[in-house]
């Protein structure tokens, strides 16, 4: 279980990069080809073949944090992975926090979250 939840972090960090989140191959490793999400804005975004996640965001020096990560297996093949993250802007200063769960599921031996949600929350 260590061994997966180290993996599982290491994906979530890696789809919070910039290179990662404006490079469609980056993204279709990481993704399901029906992966959703429910966005922190409540819109429900569907993923495609060729999107890009957080355009607008390409020339900000925006920086993420991950606190209190944890899975927990729903099957064999399923994960249940929960954090908080801290969304800074270094421009402008500012900061967001939200409550995350994704679901990723084991295809062809390579992990890929087939679900996402992020609800906005204070500081603490």
């Amino acid at each position: 279980m260590e061994q997966t939840c180290k993996e599982i972090y290491d994906l979530e960090i890696q789809l919070l990069k910039p290179e990662t989140r404006n490079s469609p191959g980056k993204i279709s490793e990481l993704l399901s080809d029906d992966f959703f999400e429910f966005c922190s804005s409540g819109f429900v975004w569907h993923y495609n073949v060729n999107d890009v996640i957080d355009q607008a965001d390409r020339n900000s020096l925006i920086n993420w944090e991950i606190q209190d990560f944890s899975i927990k297996f729903l099957t064999m093949n399923v994960v249940l992975a929960t954090y908080k993250s801290i969304r800074r802007n270094e421009e402008s200063l500012n900061e967001k926090y939200s409550l995350r769960s994704s679901i990723w599921k084991l295809i062809d031996g390579n992990w890929k979250m087939v679900f996402h949600q992020g609800t906005p929350t204070n500081k603490t």
